[in-house]
């Protein structure tokens, strides 16, 4: 039941496609929750990033008849966060809001690992738009491979559909197969809702959220993929062999000594079957077996949650399911 004093905590994911946020109290009962996309990467577009991260907390708060002082504490994971200049410009706009001393600040995709993961029992791989693994080495210090920026993260959602529309952009190589090739086109310019690439290019390379747009298309290129389009899985392939390479550092970093190996799924990306199945592949020679762990709760959650655990609010993920969650 709905305690109207009981302590109400903000908690926002945001990743470069998606905006999560949940309003949660302290008996874990979920207050409101939205979506919003595009998401918001601070290190990208400081600016219009965190007009969006604003604009998405006070649109949450009027969705449900809230003010910000009604809220205890704000809990934000953001994508980018590490950049100094845009995390200044964000605390900014939590000044004018009178809220930055009652907020915490994180990475989009650590509180995920720290709630589900207190050891060095699994790792997080994360891959949406972007690309991150975490782990924890014997000192219990967590230690990131990957998430070195859009550009340079291989192997991402964006890697990928640039690696796609490289591949379109130039004459069909003698050894791709005219059929595929105009599958993967035809495919594209639907997903663009465009009837030539040069025009979905300038409308892409013009936008706010080219990185996202580019990143979206790494779906539908997955599903070609597994449909047999072997140009498709081709980038697939190398995208998984470049996130088992990442992920194969980082267990030399920890000093991981298992032969198998639980790791916390996150991003969209992961979320399909076939490109999860890829990856098993690509460590199989590493690993006898090979456990996925996937969150029981939405990610807009985990920043709170993270946040309640250093204040000690005494809240955890099993309260919040308790409580009618969004998952």
């Amino acid at each position: 039941m709905s305690n109207s004093s009981s302590r109400k905590i903000l908690s926002l994911d945001a990743g470069a496609s998606t905006i999560r946020l949940v309003v949660f109290n302290e008996s874990g009962e979920t207050l409101g929750s939205m979506i919003k996309k595009p998401g918001a990467n601070i290190s990208i577009n400081p600016e219009e990033s965190t007009k969006k991260i604003i604009k998405s907390i006070s649109d949450i708060l009027d969705s449900i008849s809230l003010s910000y002082d009604d809220i205890a504490h704000y809990s934000l994971g953001i994508a980018g966060i590490s950049d100094e200049k845009a995390r200044d410009m964000l605390f900014k706009r939590m000044d004018e809001k009178k809220i930055s001393n009652i907020t915490h600040l994180s990475s989009d995709v650590n509180p995920v690992f720290e709630i589900n993961c207190s050891d060095n029992s699994a790792i997080l791989v994360s891959v949406g738009t972007g690309f991150i693994t975490l782990g924890r080495d014997l000192d219990n210090k967590i230690i990131k491979g990957g998430g070195e920026g859009l550009e340079l993260d291989f192997g991402s959602g964006y890697w990928m559909g640039k690696e796609l529309i490289l591949n379109l952009s130039f004459s069909r190589n003698i050894d791709q197969d005219e059929n595929e090739f105009s599958e993967l086109l035809a495919m594209a310019l639907k997903h663009y809702q465009a009837t030539e690439l040069n025009v979905a290019l300038d409308e892409i390379m013009n936008s706010d959220d080219k990185y996202s747009a580019i990143a979206s298309v790494s779906k539908p290129l997955i599903n070609l993929a597994e449909d047999g389009n072997q140009i498709a899985l081709s980038i697939i392939q190398q995208s998984t062999q470049y996130v088992a390479d990442q992920v194969l550092a980082l267990i030399d970093q920890i000093s991981y000594m298992n032969d198998e190996i639980i790791i916390i799924a996150n991003g969209g990306i992961l979320g399909n079957s076939f490109y999860r199945e890829s990856l098993s592949d690509a460590l199989s020679f590493d690993f006898k077996n090979i456990n996925w762990l996937f969150p029981s709760i939405s990610t807009a959650y985990y920043p709170g949650l993270l946040s309640c655990k250093i204040l000690g609010i005494n809240i955890n993920v099993e309260d919040i399911l308790k409580e009618n969650p969004i998952v």
